[in-house]
């Protein structure tokens, strides 16, 4: 069904939505005509008459029937009754039941499913109690008979005068967590904030308006937790629904004299003291008639309760109006919060006499809430204020001792510098010793193993234990390469120095992606082939289709042979590391915006442990998976690549898999030809 579409409504005691879906359309009210039967308490299982039955619209109070409906001024008993046609559904579907005047008993399809109070048909059979509640039933059926037996001598207003919203449980439940969590983030708000503002005032009793806005935030968040959902008479039982009511009565009361008194204190200059005096007064015997008298009673001078606050209220507002004028501080603040609030207020009067069609809920929560965003801003000016001075006189002592401070000031900035500069110091020297030990570890580990060896060997050749010429050639081959293990590695420390101390000088030349591509393919791919692998090499476009950039139009300023020196020692690695059957591909792509080339070597081999993958570019950093080092030497390789690629002001990172496989890519500062 279309948003746009007017929601069906019930007529004559029948409401047909059998071409609502719940799960597109949502939750409907049951809004309408409802078979209404007055001073008779019906039940799903008996028969209801067919002649003369009236019909009530709901939501609406009794107080709005004719006398001719049995159920004059809000008192009495009686029947609601509603057939609703549904789309059969394998969902469960829910009933969200608000509060109603002021006791119910709930039948569908004849099974009796909420009762909340006792339906009697007099005071003495009769107990009220109101708190909403969610009633779930199973959804496979294509008719709902929805029957209320409703019954109220205890309060002014009887009957269902809220909306009976019918759902998918799933969505009545979740509206309703939503509703509960929004509430309870105000109640809570209110309780804290109320009882900071009161810790204020023990700790600096000379700003009496905080007690008082404190004593207004409590108030306000007592009258939320028994009105609505009802939070505090579900979590406390002990409180029955009668002291609940007369908490809410005097709640609203008192909320107007703590208002009241925290303008006053505001601006005592503006306000009579006299007048102080009757808003105290007459808040009292209002709390004090509810507290005399039964619900039935003081509910029904509501009115006056009301008139009470909206008086209080529009007078403050005039109070505020002439101090605005008078430039009063915060003056403009509180205005603008209380009249948010006294409108607030105004909506909740028309709510609760039902003298709107338009209005179903109440907004004093909200408009506090406003209030107190205002108070926060009085709270901050006038520490403002208090800081503004406190920052004069701190000024005028701070000429007093100018040149003391002067003098203090210089010596610490000096001892603060030097303090800074030893502690810098002191971190360097420790980096450099740090590295230098593990350095000299390294060095001593990588050189002293050949030299053992070395000496082995000739011990053996001197002990004549090799005889014959092959024994003699092999002895000899084994200790040049170790000899030559050495030279490499005295070879690449020289260089890996020279690089770290920016010393070593790079012939730049300018050359184009394409040509160094084929570069690459001439250099490995036989090598990588005669290993018993796959070799591919491309360039990537944008998958996006965004960037269409012609491989013959990039250009790269490098310094080809050492950048050669990076990609061979990267393919190498990756063909010690990936079995035969394997592949190593070489992509190449670049990006508009960064005006970057990206290479990638990937490869399908053993892959990188994640332990060993953030050190694989340390210097002397040698685990078997770390990779290093090609050969299994000197663990230098991948540390002189990445000082290479950031001389080219370039950066080397490596991704991996174990098992997976390996990708170490580059990217490099490059440019398009015009």
């Amino acid at each position: 069904m279309s948003s746009t579409q007017v929601k069906p409504k019930a007529v004559k005691g029948e409401l047909d939505l059998s071409n609502w879906s719940f799960q597109q359309d949502g939750a409907i009210n049951l809004t309408g005509e409802w078979a209404f039967y007055g001073q008779e308490l019906l039940n799903a299982n008996e028969a209801f008459r067919e002649q003369n039955i009236r019909y009530a619209n709901v939501p609406g109070s009794w107080n709005s029937y004719p006398e001719s409906f049995g159920v004059k001024s809000g008192q009495g008993y009686a029947t609601y009754r509603l057939t609703v046609w549904i789309e059969p559904t394998a969902n469960v579907l829910a009933l969200r039941m608000p509060n109603i005047s002021s006791s119910y008993k709930l039948w569908i399809n004849g099974n009796p499913l909420a009762t909340v109070g006792l339906v009697g048909t007099s005071s003495e059979t009769a107990s009220a109690e109101q708190f909403p509640r969610i009633v779930s039933f199973d959804g496979r059926t294509d008719r709902l008979e929805i029957v209320v037996q409703v019954s109220n001598f205890q309060h002014r207003k009887g009957g269902i005068w809220l909306d009976i919203k019918l759902g998918d449980s799933s969505d009545i439940v979740g509206s309703q967590l939503r509703s509960s969590a929004q509430d309870m983030i105000i109640l809570g708000s209110l309780f804290i904030i109320g009882i900071y503002h009161i810790g204020l005032y023990a700790f600096r009793r000379r700003e009496q308006f905080t007690l008082y806005f404190g004593l207004l935030c409590l108030l306000v968040a007592t009258r939320i937790g028994v009105t609505g959902e009802g939070y505090l008479l579900q979590s406390f039982p002990f409180i029955s629904w009668e002291a609940g009511l007369k908490i809410e009565y005097i709640s609203f009361a008192f909320s107007a004299v703590t208002g009241y008194l925290y303008v006053y204190r505001l601006f005592p200059y503006d306000m009579p003291k006299i007048l102080k005096r009757l808003v105290i007064g007459v808040g009292s015997l209002l709390s004090l008639y509810v507290l005399a008298f039964p619900a039935i009673v003081y509910s029904k001078m509501l009115i006056a309760y009301q008139l009470f606050v909206m008086l209080v209220g529009i007078y403050l507002l005039v109070v505020l109006i002439l101090a605005v004028v008078r430039k009063r501080e915060g003056a403009p603040y509180v205005l603008a919060g209380l009249t948010v609030f006294v409108l607030a207020v105004l909506n909740d009067m028309l709510f609760y006499n039902e003298w709107s069609k338009f209005n179903n809920q109440q907004l004093v929560p909200l408009g506090l809430f406003f209030f107190i965003l205002m108070q926060s801003f009085i709270i901050s000016s006038r520490f403002s204020s208090a800081l503004h001075r406190v920052e004069q006189v701190s000024h005028e002592l701070r000429e007093l001792n100018t040149h003391l401070e002067d003098r203090i000031e210089e010596r610490t900035e000096a001892l603060r510098g030097a303090n800074e500069t030893l502690e810098r110091a002191n971190s360097e020297l420790a980096k450099m010793e740090n590295s230098r030990r593990q350095l000299m570890t390294n060095i001593s580990h990588d050189l002293g193993t050949p030299m053992t060896l070395l000496q082995g060997y000739l011990e053996a050749m001197k002990d004549g234990m090799v005889t014959t010429d092959e024994q003699r050639n092999k002895y000899v081959r084994m200790m040049l390469g170790k000899v030559g293990g050495v030279n490499r590695l005295i070879r690449d420390l020289f260089e890996l120095s020279k690089l770290e101390a920016g010393q070593l000088m790079f012939d730049y030349i300018h050359v184009q992606l394409k040509d160094w591509m084929e570069r690459h393919r001439e250099q490995f791919e036989m090598d990588v082939r005669a290993k018993g692998l796959r070799f591919e090499s491309e360039y990537e476009q944008d998958p996006s289709g965004k960037q269409q950039v012609d491989v013959a139009g990039v250009m790269l300023r490098m310094d080809l042979f050492r950048m050669d020196q990076v990609i061979a020692n990267i393919i190498y690695n990756a063909i010690k590391h990936t079995g035969e059957g394997g592949k190593i591909k070489l992509t190449y792509s670049y990006e508009l915006e960064s005006s970057r080339v990206i290479v990638r070597v990937r490869d399908t081999g053993s892959g990188i442990e994640a332990e060993h993958l953030p050190h694989i570019f340390d210097r002397f950093y040698k685990k078997e998976m770390s990779r290093n080092s090609a050969d299994g030497g000197s663990g230098l390789g991948l540390a002189i690549a990445k000082e290479i690629v950031e001389a080219h002001k370039g950066k080397i990172e490596a991704e991996s898999v174990p098992a997976e496989g390996t990708v170490i890519w580059i990217s490099l500062p490059a440019s398009l030809q015009v």
